[in-house]
C-alpha cells in the first residue's frame, strides 16, 4: 500500500463514525444499518475509482459531497418489502408451508412445525430490508444481480444486508432445540 492509500484509509477510518452520523441527521427515520450501507458504498466506490497518483485536495469534503449525493439517490429509490404471506404459485399454499416434509413421521412433522413457527418469528424480527433480501435470494431464487437491477441497489449493499440477515437468523435460531 503506497502513502496515498494509507492516507486515504487512515482518514476514512477516523471520520467513518462522523459520516454515519451525518447520514442519520440528513435522513429521518433511517436505520443504523442503512446509514452504514450508504457510507460503506461511498467509501468502496471512491476507493476503487480514485487514482492515487493524483492527490484529492480535500478528501473529507469530497467524501461528504459523495455521501450527500448517495443520500439523494437513496431517497429517490422506492423500497419494496417482500411479504411472508406470499403464495407459492405451484401449490397455491404459503411458501412457509413447503418447509414441512409431508412424508415425515408425526414427531418429525411436529418438530418441523415448531421450527417453522420459530423460524417465521425470527424472520419477522429482521429489519424489513434484511428480510426482503433473504427471502428474495433464499426462497424466491433471485440472484444479487437481478435484485440490484430490480431494486436499484448496489450489489455490495445487497450482499452486506444479506450477510447481516443470515448472521441474525443464525443467532436467533441457536436457541431452537432439535
Amino acid at each position: 500500500m503506497d502513502e496515498e492509500q494509507k492516507y486515504f484509509s487512515k482518514k476514512i477510518e477516523h471520520e467513518r463514525t462522523k459520516f454515519i452520523q451525518y447520514v442519520r441527521r440528513k435522513v429521518t427515520g433511517i436505520s443504523q444499518m442503512d446509514a452504514e450501507d450508504i457510507v460503506a458504498d461511498v467509501i468502496f466506490n471512491i476507493y476503487n475509482k480514485v487514482d492515487f497518483q493524483h492527490h484529492i485536495e480535500n478528501l473529507i469534503a469530497y467524501m461528504y459531497r459523495s455521501i450527500r449525493n448517495k443520500i439523494v439517490d437513496h431517497l429517490r429509490q422506492s423500497r419494496p418489502v417482500l411479504s411472508l404471506d406470499k403464495m407459492d404459485e405451484s401449490t397455491g399454499a404459503p411458501w412457509v408451508e413447503n418447509m414441512i416434509d409431508p412424508n415425515g413421521d408425526i414427531e418429525t412433522n411436529l418438530q418441523n412445525k415448531e421450527f417453522r413457527e420459530y423460524f417465521f418469528a425470527a424472520l419477522m424480527k429482521l429489519e424489513p430490508r434484511q428480510r426482503a433480501i433473504w427471502i428474495a435470494t433464499e426462497i424466491e431464487g433471485y440472484t444479487f444481480k437481478e435484485l440490484s437491477k430490480k431494486w436499484g441497489e448496489p450489489i455490495g449493499t445487497l450482499l452486506s444486508r444479506k450477510s447481516r440477515a443470515t448472521k441474525s437468523l443464525k443467532y436467533m435460531l441457536t436457541d431452537f432445540k432439535f
